[in-house]
């Protein structure tokens, strides 16, 4: 399961009155993955879509169509009663819908226009004077004057001195008493701009006539109109979506299935009387094919089977994955990231194991592994399945078992060791994290080693296949990892013995030998950079190191104390103070999850992967029939 199923290639053969058929059956099937043929090299000409695909798709858009103006309804699986694309043109409620939908919009326009003009109506509502019978040799401005008395009182009094041959008459604010508005009259020889500070507020003259009070009735009046039509459309498109909606959705199932039936015969070869297609198939699955196309068409469809050499495998073969269920979210991520190319190692069982072993040295508490399981299947249960959060969760839960084995390890739960919980000390920790950095971070190392070691030895397998030399420079990245180690240990920790660190510097020049005949002078560019691939794992270190220091902090200054339960007031101040612990506690463990899932990621994408994973695979696609509703 390390690398992608070893697809069959085939290769289908048909007389041109038995391809609708023959297609038909293989989608029942769902099988095989039809592959674009090369038609001008085999002398044959393009193929063209079935006869009735130009109906189907423009059925199909129709009902799509319809379907986006109809609510969506409780839809069960049933079978299209008749004829597909008699039953399609069958209804016939587009024109109602586009008129329901021009009309909502005209009404919503209206009700937007009527809601403004309602607002401010009210505003002006303490105006008891009819606005259209005012003199009309004047001219009128609406103003606020501001919503506290002082201001309200200046800004009038600066108005009264200002304006001149001019009346002022105010009222409160209708949607507001604290404001004041004012209503200016004045002639037209008078310049007002002068006698508004900047930044006043100007409103609109009102458009219906009468008083305000009289206006504001009528535009509700217009508004409540308005709002019934809307709740007529409202209800009209209710009752044709429960008439309608799930015979659309079926329809649109079904059309959708017949459209890639018609589309997929375009990818074919045919000659006057034949069509000719190439596919790929799962090896388990190609005996019930070629038996249940010989039982239908004997010899007018027949299925050969290509001839494939394992020393120069199709660059065209799709990607199948086959990993258990249980290691899907790493399967996702690797999906994610892209997918393998079907000669290639398969990463997915390896990040299975990789990723959450990452995961749980940087996270490292029993006592946070607990809590991170809890959020993780909270969140899952709460994802769309196969989303990104969902798979995320997956990769966290698979975490949460080295998190607790590793919390142990270190002798961390919650930020405490095991003998402040139980008063007696059970185990000695492996390595503490704060008060044996340098261990930890030589630990960190030595998997970063490991694990860039693993992506070379994996780069030369993918790579033997088809060039011997690359594989041989992928093999000579290991003597240049383990000379460079022992050489550096010897000049400049002083760790190992002379004659040990001069063998491993006669080690590395020999392995930066084979990858310049390999790779050439290029390839011995990127020689300084592996230190940093490896170095990079400190971040394990580091991120954990944060972690726990995080832990210790919350716990000296929030811990609740038991002391505090002999009064009232000191059970309520320690239940509060618990609150507070452990909320800050879960938060702590929620960024300990995103840190630990993010850097255990990248680690094996950024140093791992780019050791051997080149990607840029098809995945394997069958043609099938992906029947919920129309059954």
């Amino acid at each position: 399961m390390l690398k992608p199923v070893a697809l069959r290639k085939i290769y289908l053969i048909g007389l041109k009155g038995a391809q609708a058929q023959a297609l038909g059956l293989w989608q029942k099937m769902g099988v095989i993955h039809i592959a674009p043929l090369p038609v001008q090299a085999l002398g044959l000409s393009g193929g063209q879509p079935l006869a009735d695909y130009a109906k189907v798709s423009q059925q199909l858009v129709r009902i799509r169509a319809i379907l986006s103006q109809l609510e969506k309804t409780e839809v069960k699986s049933a079978p299209i009663p008749g004829d597909l694309l008699e039953t399609a043109k069958s209804v016939q409620i587009d024109a109602e819908l586009l008129s329901l939908k021009e009309d909502e919009e005209r009404l919503s326009k209206q009700a937007d226009e009527w809601s403004s003009a309602e607002k401010q109506l009210r505003r002006l509502s303490n105006f008891e004077i009819d606005f259209g019978a005012l003199p009309t040799n004047l001219h009128y401005q609406l103003v606020v004057l501001g919503d506290k008395e002082k201001e309200t009182s200046a800004a009038l009094s600066h108005l009264k001195r200002t304006l001149k041959h001019s009346e002022i008459l105010t009222a409160p604010d209708g949607l507001d008493p604290k404001s004041t508005i004012a209503l200016l009259a004045f002639p037209p020889s008078q310049n007002i701009a002068s006698a508004l500070a900047d930044g006043t507020e100007k409103l609109e003259w009102p458009k219906l006539g009468g008083s305000p009070a009289q206006a504001l009735l009528r535009a509700q009046g217009e508004l409540a109109s308005i709002r019934e039509g809307l709740k007529s459309i409202s209800r009209r498109r209710h009752d044709l979506s429960l008439e309608y909606y799930p015979l659309c959705a079926r329809l649109e199932e079904a059309l959708s299935i017949s459209s890639d039936l018609a589309r997929v015969s375009s990818s074919m070869g045919e000659s006057s009387g034949c069509f000719f297609a190439s596919g790929w198939v799962h090896p388990d699955k190609l005996p019930h094919l070629e038996h249940e196309t010989r039982q239908m068409f004997g010899r007018k469809v027949v299925i050969k089977r290509a001839h494939m050499s394992a020393d120069h495998p199709d660059p065209a073969q799709p990607t199948l994955l086959d990993n258990p269920p249980v290691a899907a979210p790493a399967q996702f991520l690797v999906e994610f990231l892209s997918i393998p190319r079907a000669n290639e190692i398969d990463p997915t069982l390896i990040t299975f194991f990789t990723i959450p072993l990452l995961y749980g040295m940087i996270v490292g508490d029993a006592g946070y592994a607990l809590i991170s399981l809890a959020l993780a299947l909270f969140l899952r249960s709460k994802s769309a399945k196969g989303g990104l959060l969902y798979n995320i969760s997956g990769l966290w839960i698979l975490g949460a078992i080295p998190c607790f084995i590793f919390g142990v390890l270190f002798d961390e739960y919650f930020g405490y060791g095991h003998a402040h919980l139980l008063g007696t000390t059970l185990y000695t920790a492996v390595v503490h994290r704060v008060e044996n950095v340098q261990l930890l971070l030589l630990l960190t190392i030595i998997t970063g080693w490991i694990h860039v070691a693993l992506g070379f030895a994996l780069g030369a397998v993918n790579e033997w296949s088809h060039s011997k030399k690359h594989a041989i420079a992928k093999l000579a990245w290991l003597p240049i990892q383990l000379g460079g180690t022992l050489a550096v240990s010897f000049y400049l920790l002083h760790a190992v013995s002379p004659d040990v660190g001069m063998a491993g510097a006669a080690l590395m020049v020999i392995g930066m030998g084979i990858l310049g005949w390999a790779e050439g002078p290029l390839g011995l560019v990127e020689v300084p950079g592996l230190a940093s691939n490896i170095m990079s794992y400190a971040r394990i270190a580091a991120v954990g190191v944060a972690g726990v220091i995080l832990a210790e902090a919350i716990n000296s200054m929030v811990s609740p104390n038991p002391n505090l339960l002999s009064t009232p007031m000191g059970i309520l101040t320690f239940i509060i103070i618990a609150i507070i612990y452990v909320l800050m506690h879960v938060i702590n463990t929620f960024i300990a999850m995103f840190e630990g899932v993010i850097h255990g990621a990248r680690l094996n994408v950024v140093e791992f992967f780019g050791k051997f994973f080149r990607g840029g695979g098809m995945p394997f696609k069958p043609l099938e029939e992906k029947r919920r509703l129309s059954a």
